[in-house]
């Protein structure tokens, strides 16, 4: 019995993966204006009766795969070796996340770039922006011995993890995912020598 749980549970995990990726997939490709419970639960070949029984609405299930696509980095971040300066440990932590959902993290972005064109539609899922900020003030924390109810720094430095990220977004052009890297690696670089007003 245990292990028929374990394998329905399996199936669980695997079929609402199965919507994250088809929802950010189809909001990629056809934008959220066209975007459709029905659409959702056709690309990943389920019911839309499936499909209400993981997410309340398409746009849950579109930036439940975000969130899981930046929670990828965090953790990545998080199993750095401890010895690892701190912005050495988020950069390849970063570059990793991306070379290995590269897929992922160009959909991710596509969809990240349409929702704050609407901000309407972004409004209800700040609180997932805000879990990955904490996360990140966490692992921080952790890594630097310092106190997030009192220190500056965590916070500090989780913010500055997510304005690199917001930064290269903005100026990549979405075509080469070697492109974003690099522009990843320069943000961080430029981070690290107290961003120097340009000659």
């Amino acid at each position: 019995m245990a292990e028929e749980m374990s394998l329905r549970e399996r199936k669980k995990l695997e079929t609402r993966a199965a919507l994250c990726r088809a929802a950010m997939r189809v909001a990629a490709e056809d934008g959220f204006e066209r975007l459709t419970v029905e659409a959702i639960a056709a690309a990943a070949g389920v019911s839309v009766r499936t499909f209400h029984n993981y997410f309340g609405s398409k746009e849950e299930a579109v930036f439940a795969q975000v969130t899981e696509v930046l929670l990828d980095a965090v953790h990545r971040f998080r199993d750095r070796p401890g010895e690892e300066e701190i912005w050495d440990a988020f950069q390849k932590a970063m570059l990793a996340s991306v070379s290995e959902l590269e897929d992922e993290w160009v959909h991710g972005i596509e969809v990240f770039r349409s929702a704050t064109a609407d901000p309407a539609r972004l409004a209800g899922e700040v609180h997932r922006l805000e879990d990955i900020h904490g996360a990140g003030v966490a692992v921080v924390a952790h890594r630097t011995g310092t106190d997030p109810t009192r220190d500056l720094y965590p916070h500090l430095v989780s913010s500055a993890f997510g304005a690199v990220l917001d930064a290269a977004i903005a100026v990549w052009d979405g075509s080469k995912i070697e492109e974003f890297k690099d522009l990843l690696t320069q943000a961080i670089e430029r981070i690290r020598q107290g961003l120097p007003q340009p000659e």
